[in-house]
């Protein structure tokens, strides 16, 4: 049986530190016993040598810091440009199972070690002298510059949006890609962004009309959103703060990770992983997490990014609860945050938060819409919902009905939506994942009142 320190780890965990998903499958293949020699453990590191294709092992080693195994930190002597690499996923979840045994670093791992230990000890750098003097002018220039062109670039979108309405979705719908793609161009020479972003999207959704029925709807959804953003812009001047935070982010003003880290609200508390979204697009890799604080009740996002060969910036374990520090974006509605400080291990994720009802969940919707109105997808739970599948057994026509018989439409992959039936086996089950305003994409659940577990990981 493996130690109980080992017990605390899953392949789950494992898995939610791969850079993207085909390295996450590579290191499931690195996992065999017969690849592994030398491997040991102590309390500061895992290691071991695997066989690959040339006539020398590589070395792996893996550093478990205070943190844990949550925020591990990967060597491997590998020519991958990946971070962590195939072999020390591999590693990991060998050590996750409990098949590594208890030994001594060998000199190559504890001269590691040794180095990072030496680099967390070197001062930091000293911070910039407050008496210098900034040159508020040139920055209130800068920004001044920046609102110039977002408001030629909001003139031009009010009136693309205009000839678009007037021309009508059915012209609009065949147009090629190059069509939508130039206008996002001009939105993002105008350094707006967050405008040619909602125009790909538009474009993507007419993309759409071959496959789903409510492509018009999802166009007209996306259309009064773009709209709203430009009116909103020309009325900056008058919008509450928190209101035009959000506008400013929702156009693409960016505020530095830095900045957030320094100055941004921080709250601590215990962090319950209540859904997690991977995505790999053009060479940039993306990865989302809700989280819900068991003490404060507040439900924020996390959010990273990760180019070419750039490691993805880990958040918590993926379906547990763990407590941690984080610092608040400035804005959006979920707040962004940052993960500040992590405190201890994760646990289990233990019983679903959850509204009564979907009634009541959608009224938390309203509360967050009023300071955002562009989010365009919320985190909602609800306890004691009924999967209730079509007649034909179609996945468009699913639905989740309350204990007050109101039914939401059930948006998710087939594999996603039978894990569900399947969970329930007929009984309730309490739900957590994301309500697009339209169809409600389930992302965690457990039989009601018991234990939840994410219903994925990873895309396929």
């Amino acid at each position: 049986m493996a130690p109980d320190s080992l017990a605390r780890y899953s392949r789950d965990q494992v898995l939610a530190m791969a850079p993207d998903a085909a390295a996450a499958k590579a290191g499931l293949g690195q996992a065999s016993a017969a690849r592994w020699t030398g491997s040991g453990h102590d309390e500061h590191a895992v290691w071991g040598e695997c066989r690959g294709s040339g006539k020398l092992p590589y070395l792996t080693q893996a550093a478990l810091d205070d943190a844990g195994l949550d925020d591990a930190a990967t060597k491997c002597s590998c020519p991958s440009r990946k971070f962590p690499c195939k072999h020390a996923i591999g590693l990991l979840l060998r050590y996750a199972d409990g098949a590594i045994p208890a030994g001594t670093p060998p000199g190559w791992v504890a001269a590691w070690l040794a180095a990072r230990a030496a680099r967390s000890t070197r001062p930091a750098r000293p911070e910039p002298s407050a008496a210098a003097p900034a040159d508020l002018q040139a920055a209130q220039r800068r920004a001044a510059s920046r609102d110039a062109k977002v408001d030629g670039g909001v003139g031009e979108m009010r009136r693309w949006l205009a000839d678009l309405a007037r021309g009508g979705l059915g012209a609009a719908q065949p147009q090629p890609w190059s069509w939508w793609d130039q206008q996002a161009r001009r939105m993002i020479d105008a350094q707006a962004r967050g405008l040619a972003g909602q125009v790909r999207r538009m474009a993507a959704i007419a993309a759409t009309a071959g496959q789903r029925t409510d492509w018009p709807e999802r166009l007209t959804d996306q259309l009064g959103s773009a709209h709203l953003l430009c009116e909103a812009w020309n009325r900056r001047d008058v919008l509450p703060a928190e209101t035009s935070e959000a506008l400013r982010v929702r156009l693409g003003y960016n505020v530095a990770t830095e900045d957030v880290l320094r100055s941004g609200k921080r709250i601590r508390d215990v962090w319950a992983v209540l859904g997690q979204r991977l995505g790999d697009d053009q060479n940039l890799r993306t990865l989302q997490q809700w989280l819900y604080g068991e003490r404060t009740g507040e439900v924020v996002t996390y959010l990273a990014f990760a180019a070419g060969t750039q490691p993805l910036v880990p958040g918590l374990p993926a379906g547990r609860r763990a407590e941690a520090t984080l610092a608040l974006y400035p804005g959006t509605r979920p707040a962004r945050v940052l993960i500040a400080d992590r405190h201890g291990r994760s646990e289990p994720l233990g019983s679903l938060p959850g509204a009564p009802d979907w009634h009541s969940a959608l009224s938390r919707v309203a509360d967050c819409l009023s300071v955002d109105p562009w989010a365009d997808v919320i985190p909602l739970a609800v306890c004691d919902v009924t999967v209730l599948p079509s007649d034909q057994w179609q996945l468009d026509q699913w639905r989740l009905a309350d204990t007050a018989g109101r039914a939401m439409p059930a948006a998710a992959s087939a594999d996603v939506r039978w894990a569900l039936l399947a969970l329930g086996g007929g009984r309730p089950v309490d739900v957590a994942g994301e309500w697009d305003g339209f169809a409600f994409t389930p992302q965690a659940a457990a039989p009601a009142g018991q234990p939840g577990r994410l219903l994925s990981g990873w895309p396929a």
